[in-house]
């Protein structure tokens, strides 16, 4: 059988001379699942580009089914290939049912699709209304709609007889276990029927349980390519840096301290569609703490964070800041009382993206680079830059190149080190390691400890169990809109919070 995708010699270098894929000959067998996994910067993104017709090679030959790629459309079309983007790509002020009927455009606009995708995503266990805008959706329940859109274009070219070839470019990052777990079940039965996927991710031991085989690509290259059976994750972390990357990052010993730092008492909070996302929920964070709270992606916790910051109208609730009652919250006075906020959808919400490296760096640090808050020095801003691409190990071709321009988990690192850069006492994190190679979430929580030395607070949210019990000081657990307890990490396990998460306990 012919191989669903073969590479033949294929190079891409960009502006400035950076060689994103260097050279690089190989076959995918059709009917697996096959993972893709590097470091931030590796050309993971550009390679799947070239493959679905994205980008033009400088030089080799791609294949996908026997065919050769000539350009998006065709790879579509005539090739069978469907990708997810690493970033949510849809128009934002259409709606998820407009999406669906542009995939079978007709005189008037059809909802045949609109069934099928509505089961799919009840088989996900996400609840969602079709005739919401994308741009209103939470970026869980946006991530699981384009999953659930590239399978529906991928129904369509298998019953015109095509082999479908599926890219997914990071596209599970927002999902919780639960969703990836069914969507793995659902994968493996396409596998059955012909199908080829190929998942690009940095959650090493999702994509262990899910690929047959992975391939670990470094500087544009392939370095390694393992059969997952008995594959394990210090291998792969092995075959992607040279070296091990520890799991214990932070001691939490005589670091917290007994004054509370914030509480939130009795907080009630809708969401967009006016639904309450967010009830009763009571929970107290101290001072140079790190709190983690286990939550799934979409199920509350980023309506929660925006009205701690002002950025949402709290329904009722009691918000207290180092000893301070908080009445009417506002994004100025959180500002000036040291809280920052890192969200969870850095495109949207985090960075300027027609701006340079330069501007997202240094946006809102003016009080860094200013003489008098007024004048700007030029040579201090610069210097800023500088020092934090170094420290957060940002991989870019200088201060001035596009922000667009970086890998997905540059353009993050870019954004953490902007945020940390402010000196705050208080930092929200939402999901801060999505999109992080495990050196990038390594260094993140690295910088977290330097800065909590420093009475730095953290409060986290996450459905990563396991990192936030290497990281945190205390995990709270959130669930149906409220706190449902909070445990000390020695004294759990993740088994027992899993479950607990789930419903289950």
């Amino acid at each position: 059988m012919q191989p669903a995708v073969k590479l033949v010699n294929v190079s891409k270098t960009f502006v400035g001379n950076v060689r994103a894929v260097d050279s690089i000959s190989i076959e995918l067998d059709p009917c697996k699942i096959i993972g893709i996994v590097g470091p931030n910067g590796a050309g993971k993104s550009t390679i799947m580009n070239i493959v679905a017709g994205y980008l033009f090679p400088d030089a080799g030959e791609v294949w996908v089914n026997g065919l050769p790629v000539v350009d998006f459309h065709q790879a579509i079309n005539v090739c069978g290939v469907v990708k997810v983007d690493q970033h949510p790509n849809l128009a934002p002020h259409l709606s998820a049912a407009q999406h669906l009927a542009m995939l079978q455009p007709t005189f008037r606009p059809s909802k045949t699709l609109i069934p099928r995708a509505e089961q799919l995503l009840r088989q996900l266990g996400v609840d969602l209304d079709l005739d919401l805008r994308t741009e209103d959706m939470p970026i869980g329940h946006l991530r699981a709609f384009e999953i659930v859109k590239a399978l529906l274009q991928c129904e369509i070219l298998r019953s015109r007889g095509l082999r479908p070839v599926l890219i997914l470019d990071e596209a599970t990052n927002f999902l919780p276990v639960s969703q990836k777990s069914v969507l793995k079940q659902h994968l493996r039965k396409l596998v059955a029927d012909g199908y080829t996927f190929i998942m690009v991710s940095h959650d090493l031991p999702e994509i262990i349980d899910v690929a047959d085989e992975i391939l670990v690509m470094v500087g544009g290259k392939i370095r390694t390519r393992h059969q997952t059976a008995g594959l394990v994750v210090s291998s792969l972390v092995k075959s992607m840096f040279d070296t091990e990357v520890g799991e214990k990052i932070v001691s939490a010993a005589n670091v917290v301290g007994n004054a509370e730092a914030m509480v939130l008492e009795d907080f009630q909070v809708r969401d967009d569609r006016g639904n309450i996302v967010v009830n009763g929920l009571t929970l107290r964070v101290f001072s140079g703490e790190i709190h983690g709270v286990a939550v799934f992606p979409g199920t509350g916790e980023k309506e929660l964070v925006e009205s701690i910051f002002g950025l949402r109208k709290l329904e009722r609730g009691r918000l207290t800041i180092f000893g301070q009652n908080i009445r009417n919250p506002s994004v100025q006075l959180l500002r000036k009382m040291g809280v920052a906020l890192l969200s969870d959808d850095r495109i949207r919400d985090g960075l300027l993206t027609d701006g340079s490296v330069y501007d997202n760096l240094t946006l809102g640090l003016s009080d860094k680079y200013t003489r008098g808050g007024f004048i700007i020095d030029t040579k201090r801003r610069t210097q800023l830059a500088e020092t934090l691409i170094r420290e957060y190990g940002i991989v870019t071709r200088g201060l001035k190149e596009p922000i667009t321009n970086l890998s997905g988990g540059n353009m993050q690192r870019v954004y953490i080190a902007r945020v940390l850069g402010r000196d705050a006492r208080i930092l929200l994190a939402l999901h801060p390691t999505t999109g992080l190679d495990p050196m990038g979430s390594s260094l993140l929580f690295q910088k977290i400890s330097e800065l909590r030395s420093k009475n730095l607070t953290v409060l986290m949210f996450s459905p990563n169990i396991k990192e936030m019990m290497i990281i945190c000081d205390r995990v709270s657990v959130m669930r149906d809109g409220k706190i449902v307890g909070t445990f000390i990490p020695a004294q759990t396990s993740v088994e027992s919070l899993g479950m607990i998460l789930s419903g289950v306990q």
